[in-house]
């Protein structure tokens, strides 16, 4: 029911409309120039379908357009507008329909005869166009000997709407947008080069004004690439928001950029660089303000446009009064004129002042074109300045680093003279140093027990002794004792010691505590290590902090003393800080000294030593060591080999021989410390008891 009263409506409308007949003859036609001011339109204040506009179309007054370019205004409105076509010709006329902007939102024409509706417009998804191309072109097909009436739709949601009714043969669109593609790519391409080049002076420059300057003719670029449709062509195909509300952001960064490249190639000051940070601020705020939906973009549309061409207006009145003052190029001045007055005519014709749609299309595109010329040139211009600036600051540095080079040269001779005396001198005191040393090395290894002594005294043993620098603060001491009531059998014992401190304050230690071991041995006091620890604690301390000095020495020693008895295999163990380790089938037991140090006492409390006694087994391995081997960094994380990793090492090599197990020994501390400096002396003795 509905169909058949929507098609004895549009019957109705035939009779009673009436329309305007365009006419083709075999002589002539209305090809090629637009014929807007020979129809009517009608406008509907609200979104209205073809078939609610036949219904209502009595209550709508149209108007007869008076322009060829029909000036619509900024418009939410749909507009409606009724022809007919005569083709009095004897071979059917396929026509295209060019009208509205790219921009506009819907463009679509209904056919009276099938009720057939082809369409247009950014906001119909592009594959879905009746005629795929970037303007707004609608396909007709007239038989020959014939007349078809039909209506064209045009919808907006705020943007500046215009209405030229140009028909073409479809060969001439078709070659027409051949050509206008084919220009467009021209006159894109010059944008994308000016692109290139000032992104490239800005890269070999990095001078602010040349990334404002690409910034701007990227957006004035994009701008004239949505006016002409081909961000719905190629970019926002979907017909979707973004596709219908882009322009307006792209037009206010085109301001933004263009007063900031005015404020600083200007170089505003005072007033004039106030009143631009407003416009700026003001085009920041319309531009946010343009991407809110409905009535807030409605209202953003006209301003925006407003706002562009009084941000124009100021910034050329700007350079034409600063430009004696300030030397502004004369292309600066012709770029924005010229595109003050393509906007100028762009704005007029779409007002309707101007009636003459090729020039009103066309003139803010060719006014940005000669912009993007001048101002190019002038950038050109600017960047060959900055190079012959710089050029001649090279230069100067060139000349000024020359005669600095002279002088630095004669300098550097004096102080090389100079070094080359001091060198010498420090090498003569160096060698005496060194000298002195491997003396005093010499005189250590006079004095201390060596490895072929303790050999001698002990055969079944070894010892790891690895100074850290000529001399060592570590030392080993060995000797036997002769029978006596207590141990009639006497008694072999040695000590591993290590002094405080390494190098020479450690070596000095070492001889006083080697000295004290031999004073001890013969004291009848001293009747096992205990109390042996116990008369060097008292002998060094009294040596170090004597009362007739002013200055208390904290140093002394960490040691083990062991003494055993050959007829029994026992053996009597004390330790200051330090450990023996026996090694028994594959175990370790641990005898634990006192922890207390050697050498210092506090107040006048005495601490004494204590004795243990250990009854030893054929096979027992004993270990006595100072700190510097647990203590050495190094491994694939650079931490302390740690005692814990010692005592596993001692158990692993205890079945080996004597000089296996110092190969060994050494081999894995030299892994472990890689490329490590040594910390402290190493000082490690093995022996096997048989």
């Amino acid at each position: 029911m509905k169909s058949i009263l929507f098609v004895l409506l549009l019957l109705f409308g035939q009779i009673a409309i009436a329309q305007k007949e365009l006419v083709i003859t075999e002589t002539q036609n209305f090809f090629g120039t637009s014929v807007s001011d020979k129809l009517q339109i009608y406008e509907v204040a609200q979104e209205m379908s073809f078939e609610d506009f036949l219904k209502d179309q009595k209550r709508f007054t149209p108007r007869k357009m008076e322009n060829r370019l029909e000036n619509l205004d900024f418009t939410t409105s749909t507009f409606f507008v009724e022809f007919s076509i005569k083709n009095e010709t004897s071979n059917a006329q396929e026509l295209v329909l060019e009208t509205a902007r790219p921009i506009t939102n819907l463009v679509s024409l209904f056919l009276f005869v099938d009720s057939s509706i082809v369409y247009s417009g950014d906001a119909v998804p592009y594959d879905q166009k009746d005629i795929k191309t970037s303007v707004s072109a609608l396909p007709l097909v007239v038989p020959a000997n014939s007349q078809l009436k039909y209506i064209l739709r045009i919808a907006s949601d705020g943007e500046n709407v215009t209405l030229p009714m140009t028909f073409w043969n479809k060969s001439d669109f078709e070659y027409r947008i051949v050509s206008k593609r084919m220009i467009s790519g021209l006159y894109f391409g010059i944008f994308l080069f000016a692109l290139f080049i000032y992104m490239t002076f800005y890269i070999l420059l990095r001078e602010r004004l040349f990334l404002i300057y690409v910034g701007y003719v990227f957006f004035s670029g994009f701008l004239q690439f949505s006016l002409h449709g081909y961000l719905h062509e190629y970019l926002a195909t979907s017909g979707g928001y973004w596709t219908q509300h882009s322009i307006l952001s792209i037009a206010g960064l085109t301001i933004i950029f263009a007063l900031l490249y005015a404020k600083n190639y200007l170089e505003f000051e005072g007033k004039k660089k106030a009143m631009s940070h407003g416009l700026i601020g003001l085009s920041i705020l319309l531009t946010l303000t343009s991407l809110i939906p409905g009535k807030t973009y409605e209202i953003a549309y006209p301003l925006i446009n407003g706002l562009s061409f009084v941000a124009l207006i100021f910034v050329l009145i700007a350079a034409i009064i600063q430009r004696k003052s300030k030397n502004v190029s004369k292309l600066f001045i012709i770029g924005l004129g010229a595109l003050v007055i393509g906007g100028a005519i762009f704005i007029l014709g779409n007002f309707g002042l101007i009636d003459n749609p090729g020039l009103t299309q066309r003139s803010l595109t060719v006014g940005t074109l000669i912009e993007l010329l001048c101002l190019s040139i002038l950038m050109v211009r600017r960047f060959k300045t900055l190079q012959e600036e710089k050029e001649r600051a090279q230069k100067l540095l060139v000349n000024e680093l020359e005669e600095s080079n002279v002088r630095l040269e004669s300098e550097v001779a004096d102080r090389t003279k100079e070094i080359e005396k001091q060198r010498i001198l420090l090498k003569e005191k160096n060698d005496d140093f060194v000298a002195s040393v491997m003396y005093a090395k010499r005189i250590q290894n006079a004095v201390l027990s060596n490895e072929k002594k303790f050999k001698s005294i002990l055969p079944d043993s070894f010892v790891m002794f690895r100074p850290k620098d000529i001399v060592s603060g570590d030392f080993y001491w060995v000797e036997t004792i002769p029978s006596t009531k207590i141990w009639p059998q006497g008694l072999t014992v040695y000590a591993t010691a290590d002094c405080t401190g390494h190098g020479v304050p450690g070596a000095l230690v070492s001889i006083i505590g080697n000295n004290m071991l031999k004073l001890g041995k013969l004291d009848e006091k001293v009747q096992n290590p205990g109390q042996m620890l116990d008369f060097l604690n008292l002998e060094i301390n009294e040596i170090l902090n004597s009362e007739f000095v002013d200055e208390n020495i904290r140093d002394g020693m960490d040691i083990t003393l062991c003494a055993i008895d050959i007829a029994t295999n026992e053996l009597h163990f004390s330790g200051a800080q330090n450990s023996a380790y026996i090694v028994r089938s594959g175990e370790l037991i641990e005898l634990k000294g006192d922890r207390k140090s050697i050498g210092f006492i506090d107040g006048d409390e005495v601490h004494k030593f204590s004795n243990q006694v250990f009854d030893l087994k054929t096979g027992d391995v004993i270990y006595t060591c100072s700190d510097g081997y647990a203590d050495q960094f190094g491994g694939p994380k650079d931490k302390k080999f740690m005692s814990k990793r010692l005592k596993r090492l001692l158990v692993e090599i205890a079945p080996l021989s004597l000089v296996e197990q110092k190969e060994r020994v050494e081999s894995e501390f030299d892994e472990w410390r890689g490329n490590t400096e040594q910390l402290d002396d190493v000082l490690l003795i093995g022996l096997r008891i048989t």
